[in-house]
């Protein structure tokens, strides 16, 4: 491609230089036995394909459940010190 060929003349280059390229006789043909011949996934691979996409937002999601879990131990254990030696009065 010369600097000063426009599209038109660039897109009429690759029209003659690609003429000759075009499909076999009976491709068409073959490109839909081999998608016909393709079966549906199972339930079981179609559930695996997609665990796999949210795994990373379940691992994510299991870590901060943990964290919360953790920070909340402490504030329980720390309220129930508070309120171990003292005594109701009535």
């Amino acid at each position: 491609m010369t600097d000063f060929e426009d599209v038109d003349q660039r897109l009429a280059r690759l029209a003659r230089e690609t003429e000759a390229l075009h499909p076999s006789a009976g491709f068409s043909a073959r490109v839909m036995l081999a998608i016909e011949a393709e079966s549906a996934p199972s339930f079981w691979e179609s559930t695996w394909f997609s665990s796999r996409r949210l795994l990373p937002i379940a691992a994510l999601a299991a870590a901060l459940a943990v964290g919360w879990a953790a920070s909340l131990e402490h504030s329980v254990d720390d309220e129930l010190a508070t309120s171990y030696a003292s005594a109701e009065l009535e």
